[in-house]
């Protein structure tokens, strides 16, 4: 079981914060740049958001970077997004205060670039026993993939009863964190797309016009406030 940091939170901070990094391609387009910048531009901000998250005290950042789907796309395209995460990987080792954990349900159907997955490799080993904040990096994950899994692993660890809840969340990719309490999607795009879709069932969305490329600090605290302001009971 992973300890979380211990690190007194700003004022109503959220315990975990979900990002869905989204608009890379089409800030691209209509800055004039190439893909590979508009991924590289997307990449800063990842380490932008990162800083500001640990400043104020956050205990996990999930960010959602690239579905399992994403690895079918063009050959050209999918070996440009995998060298701008492996940079991203390497360089967040070097920074993370805390452990760095990719969350992904590979099929096997795409073909992973060598590059990357030594990356992956090399940054979870790397951070593993460090106790700051949590950086979870959705690289090739589905939602529905993660929920079936922690399903089936819940029916085979136990007898079933179908009297007392399943515990699906003990199995899932994140099963020693808490769930997301606010998750940010930019680019104008008002959906999930599959991004931690059981464990964002009381998480507050707040969705950003920007494509993520443009996200700022003040964007950040923004959604911070606005979240702040919402009274959660969880049905009490």
């Amino acid at each position: 079981m992973q300890t979380l940091p211990t690190t007194a939170p700003a004022v109503n901070a959220p315990r975990h914060i979900g990002f869905i990094a989204d608009g890379n391609r089409r800030w691209a387009t209509a800055s004039g740049a190439t893909v590979e910048q508009g991924f590289r531009q997307g990449a800063a901000v990842i380490h932008q958001v990162l800083a500001q998250c640990r400043s104020i005290g956050v205990q996990v950042v999930s960010v959602f970077l690239m579905s399992d789907r994403n690895f079918g796309r063009s050959e050209a395209e999918v070996e440009i997004l995998a060298d701008v995460l492996a940079d991203l990987l390497e360089t967040q080792t070097a920074a993370a205060t805390g452990p760095i954990r990719v969350l992904s349900q590979l099929s096997g159907n795409y073909p992973v670039p060598g590059r990357l997955l030594a990356a992956i490799e090399r940054a979870e080993t790397s951070t593993a026993d460090r106790q700051g904040m949590t950086v979870c990096l959705g690289i090739g994950y589905d939602g529905r993939a993660d929920v079936r899994q922690a399903v089936a692993r819940a029916l085979t660890a136990a007898d079933y009863d179908e009297r007392v809840e399943l515990p699906v969340g003990d199995y899932l990719s994140t099963c020693d964190l808490p769930d997301p309490d606010l998750i940010i999607r930019t680019s104008g795009e008002r959906r999930l797309s599959g991004f931690l879709l059981y464990q964002a069932a009381d998480a507050t969305l707040h969705f950003d016009d920007r494509y993520w490329p443009e996200y700022t600090n003040e964007a950040l605290d923004q959604a911070l406030a606005e979240h702040a302001e919402q009274r959660r009971t969880f049905g009490r």
